[in-house]
C-alpha cells in the first residue's frame, strides 16, 4: 500500500519562510512605527531568534509528518529549515531594502549618529570613533543593508536547521518510504 502524501515539500516551505518573514517585517514595522528600533534591540534580536526556530521547527515537523510521512533524517530536515531560512530571508531582505531605500532614506545614517553617540559615552577615542563611523560609512548603502540582513537570517537558520533537526529527525526503519523525499 502506497503512502498517502497531503502536501509536497515546496508547499511547506513557502508557507513557513511566508510566516517566518511576514511576522519578522510586522515586527520591523511595529518598531519603526513606535520608534523603538534603535531602544528595542535586544529584544527585537531574541524576536528574531524566537521566529526563526519557531518556523524552522514547525516547517521540519509539518515536512515531515505531511511529506514524508512521518520520517525524516537529519540532513532532510537541515536541508528543509535551510530553505525555509533561504526563501524567508530573500522576503525580508527585499523589504529591508525597500525600507531603508524608500520608507526611511536616513535610517542607515541614523544608526551611524546613534553608534557615536554611544561610542562618545562610552568614552572612546577620537582617533577610534572616527575609524568607525568611516568604516560604517562606507556601508551606508541599502543593498549592503539588505545583503547583511540576508546573511544573518542565513546564519540563524542554519544554526536554528543544526540544532532543531537533531531533535526531529525520524529515520524509517526499514527504508520503505525513501522514495517520498524526493518531493
Amino acid at each position: 500500500m502506497e503512502p498517502q502524501v497531503t502536501a509536497n515539500k515546496w508547499q511547506i516551505i513557502i508557507k513557513f519562510s511566508l510566516i517566518y518573514a511576514l511576522i519578522t517585517i510586522a515586527l520591523n514595522l511595529i518598531l519603526y512605527i513606535l520608534d523603538l528600533q534603535n531602544k528595542m534591540s535586544v529584544f527585537s534580536s531574541i524576536a528574531l531568534i524566537v521566529i526563526t526556530l519557531g518556523s524552522v521547527y514547525f516547517g521540519i515537523l509539518s515536512s515531515r509528518d505531511n511529506v514524508m510521512n512521518g520520517f525524516i533524517t537529519y540532513g532532510q530536515g537541515v536541508s528543509t529549515g535551510m530553505l525555509i531560512s533561504l526563501v524567508a530571508a530573500l522576503i525580508v531582505s527585499v523589504y529591508s531594502f525597500v525600507f531603508a531605500t524608500f520608507i526611511d532614506p536616513d535610517f542607515m545614517q541614523n544608526i551611524i549618529n546613534q553608534a557615536k553617540r554611544d561610542m562618545i559615552e562610552k568614552g572612546e577615542s577620537e582617533e577610534a570613533i572616527e575609524m568607525a563611523i568611516g568604516m560604517m560609512s562606507k556601508m551606508n548603502k541599502p543593498w549592503i543593508f539588505a545583503l547583511m540582513g540576508l546573511l544573518g537570517q542565513l546564519f540563524y537558520g542554519l544554526i536554528a536547521s543544526l540544532i532543531i533537526s537533531n531533535f526531529t529527525k525520524r529515520i524509517d526503519p526499514d527504508g520503505s518510504y525513501n522514495s517520498l523525499s524526493e518531493n
